[in-house]
């Protein structure tokens, strides 16, 4: 506490109340309250807007339970941002209320897709081949633009993460390009990495990685440190064999076994259960049932456990016909009484946590549920700009 009076010259009130108290509270605060109170004085600005307040506030919120700061983002027709909150999806009987947000997305640009979300800040990625880094609660959002404009890519991959150790974001870029001038082809493949950092505002481009590997998610799950992809050995083989990590800290990878061999043309897809990496195994392209798997850690040793098997109701069952690229942003989250949330895009649903029998799907209208987010302050615009184009989606708060 005593880090936070120093940043604070002046009382944060006249009144009999210790700011010890009054900085207890705040602290507990939700997102949108705390930035209205930025406007309170200067040194209420100055305390709420510190790193280190936002840094503790995110730690607070983001043990809370009942997800009471967690919100769904989906996208509407013609690219339109909604979000809803959390709690509500859990009870069937209360009416899920969407919330436009303002688009860091340019009208033209109908192309767009969540890469992920760490901390509340949102990865998209839209052609042509920009990357936004997004923090809808406070509006604010920083484009990365004419990063990798010279890669002639015939297939990508991207995840985002976050390092703690140096307190830096990172995007990571999988590109598929052909070796020679010759036209693409499986034989003359090559691969390209490329990782942005938030500290440095750069990019970095290395060309002996992940060689005869191939990502068959969209985009990679950040889960404890790492990003995680399925993987196979050929190009456009979408036949799970492994699973590939990047250590987001490290900029290493690893390769996992998965936790049995699947059928041919069997579907492995990612997702988050609570802190642990989850996978969906589907048997063929129309099964109505999928199993559910959860890697659990053990000092140093980790193992694959499986929850149950999920039921798809009818209405959802056409999604499995989506191509298995596009279906890696999935989620589980689990209520106070156990009941458990699934994001699989474009539904959700809630099962029951003791009978795992389907309650009820989530009518998000002819929205797409497309990620979880926390609501925070932080601002992806204080990483450095150096000539970067920033985009603000709003008028400033005060």
């Amino acid at each position: 506490m005593s880090s936070f009076l120093s940043l604070v010259a002046t009382p944060l009130s006249d009144s009999i109340i210790p700011d010890e108290i009054i900085i207890e509270i705040l602290l507990r605060l939700p997102t949108k309250l705390l930035s209205r109170f930025m406007c309170v004085s200067k040194p209420w600005h100055k305390l709420i807007s510190s790193p280190d307040f936002i840094k503790t506030h995110l730690k607070l919120i983001s043990n809370d339970k009942e997800y009471s700061h967690h919100r769904v983002l989906l996208t509407g027709i013609g690219g339109n941002f909604n979000f809803c909150s959390f709690p509500p999806l859990f009870n069937e009987e209360q009416c899920t209320e969407l919330f436009p947000i303002n688009s860091p997305i340019q009208k033209s640009y109908l192309l767009s897709r969540a890469v992920g979300s760490v901390d509340g800040l949102i990865c998209l990625f839209n052609q042509p081949r920009e990357i936004i880094i997004w923090n809808p609660t406070i509006s604010k959002s920083k484009e990365l633009h004419n990063f990798r404009k010279d890669i002639l890519s015939f297939d990508e991959r991207y995840g985002f993460g976050y390092d703690k150790s140096n307190d830096e974001y990172k995007v990571v870029f999988v590109d598929y390009c052909s070796s020679t001038d010759d036209e693409f082809s499986p034989s003359n493949m090559r691969t390209v990495v490329s990782i942005y950092s938030s500290r440095t505002d750069s990019l970095r481009t290395v060309h002996d990685q992940l060689q005869h590997i191939y990502l068959v998610n969209d985009s990679g799950k950040f889960v404890n440190k790492k990003i995680y992809w399925v993987s196979s050995t050929e190009f456009n083989d979408h036949n799970a064999r492994s699973i590939i990590s990047f250590d987001v800290a490290d900029e290493t990878w690893e390769s996992m076994e998965l936790p049995f061999s699947g059928e041919d043309d069997s579907y492995f897809e990612l997702g988050v259960m609570e802190s642990n990496l989850a996978l969906l195994y589907t048997s063929h392209l129309h099964a109505t049932t999928s199993n559910l798997w959860i890697l659990k850690h053990c000092g140093v040793d980790v193992s694959w456990t499986k929850l149950f098997n999920i039921k798809y109701p009818r209405n959802a069952g056409g999604r499995m016909c989506i191509p298995q690229s596009t279906l890696s942003i999935i989620h589980f989250c689990q209520s106070n009484n156990g009941d458990i949330l699934i994001l699989l895009p474009p539904v959700i649903m809630i099962y029951d946590g003791s009978t795992r029998e389907l309650k009820h799907v989530v009518d998000v209208g002819r929205c797409f549920a497309e990620e979880i987010y926390l609501e925070n302050l932080l601002k992806s615009l204080s990483i450095s700009n150096q000539g970067r184009r920033i985009h603000e989606t709003s008028q400033s708060l005060c």
